[in-house]
């Protein structure tokens, strides 16, 4: 497992005329086995700081260190191998592609993480029965419910035993209660399988529930609150 740390990371965009800062001098390192949420106001940086930290944006000053190494100056190749192999990720609207059943959706990322295919079909296995998902292999995504789509979303973010899982509102597309069943899904596995998460979330009472609750406000970080998460 790894450790991230987070060094007067910034970002700014242009628009038009103006620069625009989505965050500005952020510090912030997230232990391995840490569950964290980052919470604020739309517009805060929540977003702009999962995708910096997932090496999907690059910052405009600052770094992002995996492990104590320095990634902002990495290759865009090394930095989508990195990707695919040490991180996961859960997105709101699930992003499952229709045309391939349950299995093949979660096996499908087994490519990123280097696995052999009779090894990511049990990889895949494993973590959808996990899931509590063993009798939906063979489904396409449009016959299962939303909780149901997202649980196959965290198996394929596992499926390459990432060292991070980074979670983008993953329960915003669903019901109150599956959101509860989705989050204590992703506490089980933080506490049984030592998974790293960190959850971007509106829903205070989700962030409630975590190990740790960072807030954001303008870009920069207001509060980092260890919680007594039930």
């Amino acid at each position: 497992m790894a450790t991230i740390e987070l060094v007067n990371l910034t970002k700014r965009y242009r628009q038009g005329p103006h620069t625009i800062t989505a965050l500005d001098g952020v510090d912030l390192r997230i232990e391995s086995g840490d569950f964290v949420s980052i919470v604020g106001r739309s517009g805060s940086g929540k977003t702009t700081l999962l995708d910096l930290t997932g090496l999907l944006l690059r910052p405009s000053s600052g770094t992002v260190l995996l492990d104590g190494a320095e990634t902002a100056g990495l290759s865009d190749g090394r930095r989508a191998d990195l990707r695919g192999r040490r991180l996961g990720f859960i997105f709101q609207e699930y992003n499952l592609l229709p045309a391939l059943n349950v299995l093949e959706n979660v096996t499908l990322a087994c490519r990123y993480a280097g696995l052999d295919r009779r090894e990511g079909r049990q990889r895949a296995r494993q973590l959808l029965d996990l899931v509590g998902l063993a009798e939906r292999l063979n489904h396409g995504p449009d016959q299962l419910s939303g909780g149901q789509q997202q649980r196959v979303a965290i198996a394929r973010a596992l499926v390459n035993r990432p060292a991070l899982v980074l979670a983008d509102e993953p329960t915003g597309a669903v019901d109150t209660q599956t959101a509860d069943e989705l989050l204590g899904l992703m506490r089980r596995l933080n506490r049984e399988e030592g998974v790293t998460f960190v959850v971007v979330t509106h829903d205070l009472d989700l962030a409630g529930r975590t190990d740790r609750m960072v807030r954001l406000q303008d870009g920069v970080v207001v509060s980092d609150e260890r919680l007594n998460a039930a």
